[in-house]
C-alpha cells in the first residue's frame, strides 16, 4: 500500500524529532509513505527507505497550502498511490478531497479536534468530512460528534488515541516547604482557558505553575499583577524537561474549553499526578471522575475551586487519583495496537478488505 499524506506539523522535517520517528514507524507497515507539509522553505528529507518528507514554503499560509497541493498533484501524476490521508479537516482537507477525486484514490481524514470550528472552517469541515472514505478520530467523544453532527457512518470511523509510551514514570515527589503546587502545561491560547485557573487562585491557598508560551503570555502577566497574585502564580515559559515539574507538583490542572484528546493530561497521568480536568478530550475515557481524576464542567470557576480545595485538604484522595491515573494510562493501546488501527483505517480508505 502506498500512502500520500498532507500534514501541518513541519517538525517532521527534523530527522531527530519525535514526529519524524513516528512517521518512520508508519512507513514500516506500508510499502511507501510520502508526506508533504507547509514549511519555512522548500525541503526534501529521506526519513527511511520507505518514507520521504517534503516541505513547501511561501510568503503566507495560502501560498504554502497551494504549493503543497501543486506538489501533491505532481507526485500523483508520476506514481500510483492507494490513498491520501490528511491531518486537517479544513483547508488541507478540502485540497485533499479534490486530489482524491481527481486521481480516483481513497481519502482518509484525521480528526484530532474541532478547534477554530467556525466561519469558513466550519463550512469546509461540514462539506469535506462526510465525503471521506474513512475517518480516524482520537477519541470516542469525537466519534459520537462525527456521527451525530456530520452524519458520518459508524463503519467508516476508526478510533485511535494518539500513541504515548504506556510505561509510567515512578516519579519521586520532591519534598518542598512551600505551598501546595498546582501545575498546568500547554499553549497559552484562549481555548486552553488558563485564565479560569488564574481567577480561581484568588480563593485558593496554593501556588499555580504555568508551563508553556503563546500569544496570551503578556496578557496573563498583566492579569496576574492586576489581581495581586504574583506571589502565588509563576509563568515559567516553554520548558523542554517537564519531569522536574511533575516531580515538584502536587496536582495537575487542565481547564480547556475544548480538546480533541489532551496529551498534557496523559503525560501528567504517566507521572502519577492527581488530575483536575474539564469534561473534554480524554475525560471519562482515560480520566474518570472519582477514579483517575476529578472531571468538572467547562468554564465553571466554582467547581474548579471546589475541586482544588478538595485535593489540597485530602492527601488520601490525591494518592488514590494519582494511582488511578497511572493505571488508566497503562490500558491505552500499545504502539503495535495503534499502528494496527491506523492500517485498518487506511484499508477502509483504499477500499481494501480490512
Amino acid at each position: 500500500m502506498k500512502i500520500l499524506s498532507l500534514g501541518l506539523d513541519n517538525s517532521l522535517l527534523d530527522k531527530n524529532s519525535h514526529l519524524a520517528g513516528r512517521v518512520v514507524e508508519y512507513g514500516g507497515i506500508v510499502d511507501k509513505y510520502t508526506i508533504i507539509v507547509p514549511a519555512r522553505k522548500d525541503e526534501e528529507i529521506i526519513l527511511s527507505g520507505k518514507v520521504r518528507a517534503y516541505g513547501r514554503g511561501g510568503c503566507n499560509k495560502i501560498i504554502k497550502f497551494f504549493r503543497v497541493f501543486s506538489l501533491a498533484k505532481k507526485l500523483l501524476r508520476g506514481e500510483k498511490y492507494d490513498l491520501i490521508t490528511v491531518q486537517d479537516q479544513y483547508f488541507l482537507g478540502w485540497l485533499a478531497l479534490k486530489l482524491a477525486r481527481r486521481f480516483k484514490i481513497g481519502l482518509e481524514i484525521q480528526v484530532h479536534g474541532f478547534e477554530k470550528f467556525f466561519g469558513l472552517r466550519k463550512i469546509i469541515a461540514k462539506f469535506v468530512i462526510p465525503k471521506a472514505d474513512a475517518v480516524r478520530a482520537v477519541s470516542q467523544k469525537l466519534k459520537k460528534k462525527l456521527i451525530n453532527d456530520f452524519g458520518v457512518k459508524e463503519e467508516k470511523i476508526t478510533v485511535a488515541p494518539i500513541y504515548v509510551e504506556r510505561t509510567t514514570h515512578n516519579v519521586e515527589r520532591t519534598t518542598h516547604n512551600s505551598q501546595f503546587i498546582f501545575l498546568t502545561v500547554g499553549r497559552l491560547v484562549p481555548v486552553k482557558n488558563i485564565s479560569l485557573q488564574i481567577k480561581a487562585m484568588k480563593e485558593i491557598n496554593a501556588e499555580l505553575w504555568i508551563v508553556g508560551d503563546g500569544p496570551l503570555t503578556s496578557d496573563f502577566g498583566r492579569r496576574i499583577s492586576d489581581l495581586k497574585l504574583n506571589n502565588k502564580i509563576k509563568l515559567l515559559g516553554w520548558q523542554s524537561d517537564l519531569e522536574k515539574f511533575y516531580s515538584q507538583a502536587d496536582a495537575f490542572l487542565l481547564t480547556s474549553n475544548y480538546e480533541g484528546w489532551g496529551m498534557a493530561v496523559i503525560e501528567a497521568a504517566r507521572s502519577g499526578l492527581p488530575i483536575i480536568m474539564t469534561d473534554v478530550g480524554c475525560a471519562e475515557e482515560v480520566i474518570k471522575n472519582g477514579e483517575s481524576g476529578i472531571v468538572i464542567p467547562v468554564d465553571n470557576q466554582r467547581e474548579l475551586e471546589k475541586a482544588m480545595i478538595k485535593l489540597i485538604d485530602n492527601p488520601e484522595l490525591r494518592k488514590k487519583l494519582g494511582e488511578g491515573a497511572r493505571e488508566a494510562v497503562k490500558k491505552l493501546p500499545s504502539k503495535e495496537e495503534t499502528l494496527k488501527l491506523y492500517l485498518e483505517s487506511w484499508k477502509k480508505a483504499a477500499l481494501l478488505n480490512v
